[in-house]
């Protein structure tokens, strides 16, 4: 670990400790977070005079292949991907079995690319389609687990298979009615049993395929939560494996970041606000802190627009607080505002 000054630092170094202001009370940055330009800018504004870092050299090497990933590029890749998936799907849909070999390929070459784009989550939010297309939602997912993943410190194959677990985790959707997908307005009693059933059903799919238990486990779980009020089985706590615990999260937060038939897509920051709702009573603590910790990091210097229409980019969020639609920002006539002493939140992003 070495001590850096602020003017010295450039993107991709790796903090090596949390970063505080504002009295201990400001967090601008939590340890392992590594640096973009705008957190740096955010660093400078704040007068931090230098700050500690964790072996740069070796971040700035890892993320090589992000800063090289275009927007365009980005949607290249994301447009194959999600014409394979499609591809697939269909084939699980006709001939109730996984291609587990191309589905492998496609988590080794492409998936796993789209994970580590700088800027990955913000692109995810900018691709405006239904998440209930079970492609795009099946992709989205598989991307997010990567991302919490490497957070959480999955590393080669184990992370692969938790990418594949998040990628075929609704499967078992492909047997529900478009009718009931699609429904615009609220679903009877009848057709959401069929929807729960989908957790079950991608296990049959899979039973019989040459995969570890885990990720068959990981698929027919991902709906349960720790209090027990989840489905298919009403499992509880440690009943509920890890891999399950890790796609809940990502799945719950595309769908909320994503546009539905019957709502349009809410901003990361609700979306952060209402899994910090969740948190332990519903999902599993380490994971969903570890998640929020680092898309704090993430967001800081993310232009948004306030809900008295200005626009401003986040700056900072309280150390000690979960509300993440009342960070500190800055707004485009240079003035700092505190959402937190303002009737002010964050309504949208951009």
């Amino acid at each position: 670990m070495n001590l850096i000054f602020t003017k010295d630092l450039v993107p991709g170094m790796c903090t090596g400790r949390d970063v505080i202001a504002g009295d201990g009370f400001i967090k601008l940055l939590t340890q392992g977070a590594v640096l973009n330009q705008s957190q740096i800018d955010s660093l400078r504004n704040w007068g931090v005079p230098a700050i500690n870092i964790d072996d740069p050299t070796e971040k700035m090497q890892e993320k090589v292949i992000a800063v090289h990933m275009t927007k365009t590029e980005f949607a290249k890749g994301y447009t194959e991907t999600i014409d394979k998936i499609v591809h697939a799907f269909r084939h699980i849909k006709k001939f109730r079995e996984v291609p587990i070999a191309e589905m492998q390929e496609l988590v080794d070459q492409k998936i796993i690319l789209l994970a580590e784009t700088i800027g990955v989550l913000e692109h995810l939010h900018d691709i405006r389609c239904y998440s209930e297309n079970t492609f795009n939602h099946s992709l989205h997912v598989a991307i997010i687990t990567g991302i919490l993943g490497k957070w959480c410190n999955y590393r080669g194959t184990e992370l692969k298979k938790l990418i594949l677990t998040g990628l075929l985790h609704d499967i078992g959707k492909l047997v529900v009615p478009l009718s009931i997908l699609n429904k615009p307005g609220r679903l009877s009693a009848e057709e959401f049993a069929a929807i729960k059933k989908h957790p079950q059903d991608g296990y049959q799919v899979l039973k019989d395929a040459r995969i570890p238990e885990n990720i068959k486990l990981g698929i027919w779980q991902h709906h349960e939560r720790l209090d027990g009020s989840g489905y298919p089985l009403g499992l509880i706590g440690d009943e509920i494996c890890a891999e399950a615990k890790i796609i809940s999260i990502a799945d719950v937060y595309d769908a909320i970041t994503s546009d539905r038939v019957y709502r349009r897509k809410m901003t990361p920051f609700e979306a952060l606000d209402i899994l910090a709702d969740d948190l332990f009573e519903k999902l599993e603590p380490v994971f969903c802190l570890t998640f929020m910790d680092n898309m704090r990091d993430y967001l800081i210097g993310s232009s948004v627009i306030l809900s008295n229409g200005q626009k401003a980019d986040i700056i900072a969020f309280y150390a000690r607080d979960r509300g993440f639609t009342k960070p500190v920002v800055c707004t485009q006539n240079g003035k700092l505002l505190d959402l937190q002493q303002e009737e002010l939140c964050i309504t949208g992003v951009g």
